[in-house]
């Protein structure tokens, strides 16, 4: 039987668009709800296994460098395995890994573990993209990207509140089965839905540049870690840095010299791709230095329940949604830099006004700052 996209779509009739569309909304919501709901957890482990935020930011950040490894290999696994295969290797490895965080015994255990769903995040995620371009060809990709987008959008949205609200009742191990329901309708939905055709004759993964790039990435947040608790000229910080710096450096060596490099590094010839590059840096940083900076401040400083720190964090979200929408409507009147500057600008207001209230200020005051900020994200994004 065959499982290429025309077959599926001669298989299931004409809605199949939609329904793949469906499932790839849910496979990426559990994803993203998995990136940003462990934020509102972060206390709640730190006092459980006696940690400090150095080690605990790794909980957060090794994900997202998983994440960032994982995209370079989606592309890859698709050609060579299929976008079913991939899929579902990724979100069974997500699955088995969530299923152990709830016994581990030890805060490196559960590090690991973020990691490993990172990299199924990364590996994952990218492939709803490739698909929808390819399934919406001859028609509705506008709507369809618009409503993809919409979709996703509200994990982050959603994600801090219901995570607050399971993390106050039932401990932090919940923010780790929180997403399993997505996945699993994903995984069983994917084994109809999803196209399984891959080449064998792809080439095999440069492993030598990835690990170069996971060792540089992980090396640089260890140093960007160990810099917070030691001073700059101990070797346990200072080494972390030059190991960083070596890795990384080995990585841009091998991916110049590969007939096949794990990232084309010509594109940054590119002047609309290092102008887009850096746009995402900044938005990436914002997005995701906010979604850990907040929470964390409202429990630790302000002594707020995570379940009020997803509260405060609901609004701001839809919000978000909301302005994006709006973006989405200006772009086509104004011009993309306008809209990316003034959100950019709208975001840097938000987190003076955030640095400027101090302690104790009033949970709508609190409220206002961060919604604020996510306008001016959601601005920035839809351009």
């Amino acid at each position: 039987m065959q499982d290429d996209l025309p077959a599926l779509q001669q298989r299931f009739g004409k809605h199949y668009p939609q329904w793949l569309l469906a499932l790839l909304m849910v496979g990426s919501m559990a994803m993203v709800l998995a990136s940003t709901s462990i934020n509102v957890a972060l206390p709640a482990i730190m006092a459980d296994f006696s940690i400090g935020r150095p080690l605990a930011q790794w909980l957060s950040t090794g994900f997202l460098a998983a994440m960032t490894a994982g995209l370079l290999l989606a592309a890859w696994a698709h050609a060579r395995f299929g976008a079913r295969r991939t899929a579902q290797a990724g979100l069974l490895l997500f699955i088995l890994s969530s299923l152990l965080a709830l016994i581990v015994e030890a805060a490196w255990q559960l590090i690991a573990l973020r990691i490993v769903q990172g990299l199924c995040a990364g590996i994952v995620q990218p492939l709803a993209m490739v698909l929808i371009f390819r399934v919406f060809a001859d028609g509705g990709r506008g709507m369809a990207l618009g409503l993809y987008g919409l979709g996703v959008m509200l994990a982050p949205t959603l994600g801090p509140g219901i995570g607050g609200y399971l993390v106050d009742h039932f401990g932090w191990v919940a923010v780790f089965w929180m997403p399993l329901p997505m996945c699993l309708l994903a995984l069983l939905a994917g084994q109809w839905l999803l196209p399984n055709q891959g080449d064998r004759s792809t080439p095999l993964l440069d492993f030598r540049a990835f690990a170069w790039l996971c060792l540089g990435l992980f090396a640089a947040l260890g140093f960007l870690a160990e810099a917070q608790r030691f001073a700059w000229w101990q070797p346990r910080v200072w080494g972390l840095g030059l190991l960083a710096v070596v890795a990384l450096a080995a990585f841009v060596w091998r991916s110049r010299r590969s007939g096949k490099p794990l990232l084309p590094l010509s594109l940054w010839r590119h002047a609309g791709f290092r102008s887009a590059s850096w746009v995402a840096l900044t938005l990436g940083l914002g997005l995701y230095g906010s979604t850990y900076l907040i929470p964390l401040y409202l429990q630790t400083v302000e002594g707020y329940s995570a379940g009020q720190a997803g509260m405060l964090l609901l609004p701001a979200g839809l919000l978000m949604g909301m302005a994006s929408f709006v973006a989405g409507w200006l772009s086509d009147r104004l011009s993309a830099a306008l809209l990316l500057i003034s959100g950019l600008l709208i975001f840097t207001l938000s987190a003076a006004g955030l640095a400027w209230v101090g302690q104790g200020a009033s949970f709508a005051l609190l409220c206002f700052w961060a919604c604020v900020g996510r306008v001016g994200l959601g601005v920035s994004c839809r351009p």
